[in-house]
């Protein structure tokens, strides 16, 4: 473990095949949104989905004011403390990704503080997982699938709720195909441009569909 990443070195990572997928976790293979309102409500506040953004969009209940950014930090760092308690798994990403991981290797990069490495680890090893890599990073996520491009000579994937992290691994690793992932649909309306070229899902049968024409044409 290092002060930004926590896991397995992209060196050390498993590798029995030439193609890979990369996926987020939260809101891709764990919900996060669903528990983060639980959350916000069990001390009086509720997320809005006025725009794509955290900021200005968590009021309180009461006086209708904004949480302040440090507010909205704690938050989520207490949701990261209790996540083997309140995040459960997307329906149906088990079963997708055991699939496509007889045809590729899967990877998970989580974005968040490295000290929360195990607790994940645990939750998604009950949730059937535990046999899938997994890096914590306050990284960025392209510098880290740019290492991996190193490595893996076949297609690569990445999969991600974000627009702007699905950018930022484009602009690192120009011929990795992008599918854009979110499981709570509140904040789609607000959703900002993709790249150019990615490819969207809206649950894990569609996002299965399209990762497998992708990793393993043919095979499809």
């Amino acid at each position: 473990m290092t002060d930004t990443t926590a896991g397995p070195a992209v060196l050390e990572l498993p590798r029995n095949h030439d193609a890979l997928i990369v996926l987020d976790v939260d809101e891709v293979v764990l919900h996060f949104i669903a528990p983060f309102q639980d959350l916000l409500a069990s001390f009086g506040a509720r997320l809005h989905f006025d725009s794509f953004k955290m900021t200005g969009n968590v009021r309180s209940q009461s006086t209708g004011a904004a949480l302040t950014g440090h507010e909205l930090d704690r938050s989520t760092e207490q949701l990261f403390r209790e996540q083997e308690a309140r995040q459960t798994l997307v329906e149906g990403a088990q079963a997708a990704i055991e699939r496509l991981g007889t045809r590729c290797d899967v990877v998970f990069l989580t974005a968040m503080p490295p000290h929360h490495y195990e607790p994940r680890r645990r939750l998604l090893d009950r949730e059937g997982l535990a046999h899938r890599p997994m890096i914590a990073t306050q990284r960025s996520k392209g510098a880290l699938i740019a290492e991996m491009r190193q490595r893996w000579s076949g297609p690569i994937a990445f999969v991600d709720d974000l627009p702007s992290n699905l950018e930022g691994v484009r602009r690192s690793v120009p011929d990795v195909h992008l599918l854009h992932l979110m499981a709570d649909q509140n904040f789609r309306p607000h959703l900002p441009p993709l790249p150019a070229g990615t490819f969207e899902a809206t649950d894990w049968v569609e996002a299965e569909n399209i990762l497998r024409n992708l990793v393993a044409p043919q095979d499809a």
